[in-house]
């Protein structure tokens, strides 16, 4: 039978059931927070800020329009 891996590594493999997926659905909850309030924060740097970091407008409002499902994949491992 073929396993299926979750692209939760902080949640625990030894969970498993109700409990289990509970556990992982808080985590995945917890991250799309995260990168919600970050995408929001860009919005709130100003030109300065965001050539410091090498973005511009154009690249903030392309980020900021992603949907909250959306996230990064480095951010899921």
């Amino acid at each position: 039978m073929a396993h299926v891996a979750f692209p939760l590594a902080a949640a625990s493999h030894a969970a498993a059931g109700l409990g289990g997926w509970i556990s992982k659905a808080f985590v995945m909850l917890e991250l799309v927070m995260q990168v919600r309030k970050e995408r929001r924060s860009l919005t709130e740097l100003g030109d300065a800020g965001l050539k410091d970091i090498g973005l511009n407008r154009a690249d903030v409002f392309a980020e900021s329009g992603r949907s909250f499902w959306d996230l990064p994949s480095d951010r899921l491992r």
